[in-house]
């Protein structure tokens, strides 16, 4: 028997009718991260905000990035840890140009890894579903030449700021 776990607030998850025609009775009680997410955003500034676990808290200009929801025992902090860390990879699947922005070191930062009980494990759990999807991913790359490209990539736009940073000589004559 499949426990139920509560679905996360605020967050909207619309299938297509298609892909609710395949759902079974028997189906788990977690929403679908299917294709229709909606997690597409015209600039940088809602994005994190529509994340189930990122709130606006008083007193703070900017956002908390670990607001998880309160989890009734173990299995359900479980299960939602492991609901937001796919979440915040449906943000990125479909927000690629935000990838490596720090998100994911602002969300580790707002965590509190001194806290014991279902928070920590809602954490693990956000951490352990993120590696199987990061093996998942590494499985498709050259991972010394993807490597070796972003070097040169980060040692090119250096290169780009040092060159736009230097004042331009006259030419005389």
């Amino acid at each position: 028997m499949v426990k139920p776990v509560r679905p996360v607030l605020g967050i909207e998850l619309i299938s297509s009718a298609t892909e609710t025609q395949d759902v079974h009775q028997d189906a788990s009680p977690l929403p679908s991260l299917g294709p229709r997410s909606r997690y597409r955003f015209a600039g940088p500034h809602a994005k994190d905000l529509s994340l189930p676990f990122i709130r606006r808290i008083k007193g703070r200009t900017y956002p908390h990035y670990w607001q998880p929801a309160e989890a009734k025992d173990e299995f359900e902090a479980c299960a939602l840890g492991r609901q937001y860390a796919a979440h915040l990879a449906q943000l990125l699947k479909l927000n690629r140009q935000h990838s490596g922005r720090g998100l994911l070191f602002r969300i580790t930062n707002d965590m509190d890894f001194s806290e014991r009980g279902h928070r920590r494990s809602m954490c693990k759990s956000f951490f352990n579903y993120l590696e199987i999807l990061l093996n998942l991913g590494v499985q498709q790359l050259d991972l010394p030449k993807h490597v070796e490209a972003v070097q040169r990539f980060h040692l090119s736009l250096d290169e780009l700021n040092t060159l736009q940073r230097k004042p331009r000589r006259k030419k005389k004559g």
